[in-house]
């Protein structure tokens, strides 16, 4: 079976024309005060091992309610990172990370707004279901926008009586030449220019 790829064009050519009524959507919403959201980071230089992470993740996430994946079906993902907070275990190692590299007073945040789905997953989507995506979108990134392609996994915790939660994670590279962040020649062997994230954050529908 072939991937289903949709875009956000192909849904609004449809409703222009006047397709069937989509499936009733449901909005996830991702919020930086539960603390259970992540975005980590790892640079493993010759001379230094960095890993960071924040729980100050906003965005949210919106499929139909069968979590189907075809053009009769809009889409939404969005993640935002406050780069600010990030926090590698020394405050100074930090302050030079906000001010020197990421200029976080002038670039405050990273944003991952997608734009395509890859999946061969079958609807419905039931709970405890694990599924993969290819996500495609433009990932913003100290002031610069680039195209970006990510896997992601989303997982369905099912309802409770009061909310219903899906959890997406995702992992991929970032080259910090790509976005324009220069490394001192004295942090070369200290900050590699190929930084690994990680992402792990719980959509909720109330």
């Amino acid at each position: 079976m072939k991937p289903v790829m949709l875009s956000l064009s192909v849904w609004m050519f449809l409703w222009v024309m006047g397709a069937p009524a989509w499936a009733a959507s449901k909005e996830f919403v991702i919020n930086d005060t539960t603390g259970h959201n992540t975005v980590k980071f790892k640079s493993d230089a010759p001379l230094e091992l960095i890993a960071g992470q924040t729980d100050k993740v906003t965005g949210k996430i919106i499929y139909d309610d069968d979590f189907k994946f075809d053009a009769k079906h809009p889409f939404t993902i969005v993640f935002n990172v406050d780069l600010a907070s990030f926090d590698t275990g020394i405050p100074l190692r930090n302050q030079h990370m906000r001010d020197k590299f990421l200029e976080t007073a002038k670039y405050p945040t990273a944003v991952y707004t997608v734009k395509q789905i890859q999946t061969t997953a079958k609807p419905p989507f039931k709970k405890g279901q694990e599924i993969s995506l290819i996500s495609a979108g433009d990932f913003t990134l100290h002031g610069k926008t680039m195209a970006k392609t990510i896997p992601l996994t989303i997982l369905y915790l099912g309802k409770t009586a009061t909310s219903e939660t899906i959890r997406i994670q995702g992992n991929f590279p970032i080259q910090l030449s790509d976005y324009g962040i220069e490394r001192p020649q004295l942090v070369f062997q200290k900050l590699a220019e190929t930084v690994y994230v990680n992402i792990n954050a719980f959509g909720v529908h109330k």
